[in-house]
């Protein structure tokens, strides 16, 4: 029985791949792969060093404990509660024979399915960008195959498409551990296709796709061009949209922009729901991390809001960015042995934000006299309290500029506008960001005055 353990734990380690880089996960995890003994509920696994031991306890275990679960549910019909002990060599005793709990001899063969354990609807951190994508995903994992087939989601790189695509699944699974799950790359589908063909062979094929019970396709534009893999997925499409199963479609664009795919596709694309994901403003950018932290088994009132604000304020367009420079700011400190501060935080991203290097040392006033000349109003105007059109979007883009290039906090920035409340700063940043997702007059101004403060 020992074996199904072992097993277990291998079957963990593969999905905590999928949540690391492989740098991240190599050095971290891939060594810690020995299960020692498995008692009351507590599986020991062995770690080949303190240094392994102390950087899981200290950062992963929640989450490690978490996907341990998850497996152990889905894969082997696991109820009761599972926990994990990290151990060294220097634990292990010449007492081996403690008793090993038998595993439940009606372990479910369930279809092993590869989504991520944390891409769930909890860990999905929902704003003003994303809050009607999230809430129709979240009528069709309740009802899949019944309100919105397919669901075709889409939006720019890194904003979190996979993720709640993938939530979707992780949910349905919770719900129903027997549901047929298949999530597939559109890359991956050409090629399965291509094989199919070349070995001319429907058997490989057929297994993988037959009888899935939902399916989570992402990156179709790039069916492009691939007009027998199109007329594929037709069938694929076809088959399972009659019989009722889940289909949930991501891109990079919107439908209509779809090039080079067949008409009778497009079409049915659209016969369920489309929604889209724009990028986060920066509210949601530090609900982000602080998400982040709290899996990383870091408090965020541990690291001073201020940190936060400078990375949110610093990548704002892809969250997979934006969680890396939190990571590198947290191995940073970790590595130094230091406390996490601003200062810390700028020395450890300096090097991947080189779009701020040539303005970084312009002064506030400066700022402002550029705002002021390009708009043709005064500095007075500029910072007073009037209200009239011609001196608040001015304002509020100087008040923007000034949080993006000199970082400065929003009580900072409020007293060099007249000593304002600083949540009026606050909602003016907000606002320009929101305006620089849907009008591309104000995104070309603030380019502009970028170039110009250089």
């Amino acid at each position: 029985m020992f074996e199904q353990y072992q097993e277990l734990w291998n079957k963990t380690l593969e999905r905590l791949a999928f949540d690391f880089d492989k740098e991240e996960f190599d050095e971290i995890f891939a060594p810690v792969n020995k299960v020692y003994k498995f008692h009351k509920n507590l599986i020991y696994v062995v770690a080949p060093s303190q240094f392994h031991k102390s950087r899981i306890e200290s950062f992963y275990i929640k989450h490690v404990v978490r996907v341990l679960n998850e497996v152990a549910k889905t894969y082997y019909g696991f109820q009761d509660y599972l926990d994990v002990k990290i151990i060294t060599q220097d634990y292990i005793t010449e007492d081996t024979n403690v008793p090993i709990n038998g595993v439940d001899p009606n372990i479910n063969n369930l279809y092993r399915h590869n989504l991520k354990a944390t891409y769930t609807f909890e860990n999905y951190v929902v704003g003003p960008n994303n809050r009607f994508a999230n809430l129709v995903a979240l009528q069709v994992a309740n009802q899949p195959g019944k309100v919105a087939n397919p669901l075709y989601i889409f939006g720019g790189v890194g904003l979190g498409k996979t993720h709640l695509m993938q939530a979707i699944g992780n949910f349905i699974l919770d719900n129903d551990p027997k549901k047929k799950i298949l999530y597939i790359k559109t890359e991956t589908f050409i090629e399965d296709y291509i094989k199919k063909v070349k070995i001319n062979s429907d058997e490989e094929y057929n297994e993988k796709y037959n009888d899935i019970d939902v399916l989570l396709i992402d990156d179709i534009q790039f069916l492009a061009k691939k007009e027998g893999s199109q007329l594929e997925f037709f069938k694929l499409f076809e088959k399972m949209h009659n019989e009722n199963k889940q289909i949930v479609i991501t891109s990079d664009r919107p439908t209509y922009e779809l090039k080079d795919i067949m008409d009778r596709l497009t079409s049915r694309f659209e016969w369920g729901a489309v929604v889209d994901i724009k990028e986060p403003d920066i509210n949601t950018r530090i609900e982000i991390l602080k998400k982040k932290l709290a899996s990383e088994r870091i408090g965020y009132e541990d690291v001073p809001l201020e940190v936060l604000e400078y990375i949110a304020s610093n990548f704002t367009s892809n969250i997979r960015i934006l969680e890396g420079a939190l990571k590198r700011v947290l191995f940073y400190a970790t590595m130094m042995n230091k406390e996490i501060t601003l200062d810390l935080t700028r020395e450890a991203l300096k090097d991947l934000i080189p779009e701020l290097k040539s303005v970084k040392n312009t002064e506030i006033i400066e700022i402002q006299k550029a705002v002021c000349e390009y708009y043709n109003i005064s500095l007075a105007n500029l910072i007073s309290k009037s209200r009239k059109a011609e001196f608040v979007l001015p304002r509020q883009i100087a008040m923007y500029l000034i949080r993006e290039i000199k970082k400065e906090s929003y009580p900072k920035i409020a007293q060099e506008f007249g000593g304002r409340d600083h949540t009026t700063v606050m909602h003016s940043i907000q606002k320009i960001e929101n305006l620089r997702i849907i009008n591309n007059q104000v995104d070309e101004v603030i380019r502009t005055l970028m170039e110009k403060l250089k």
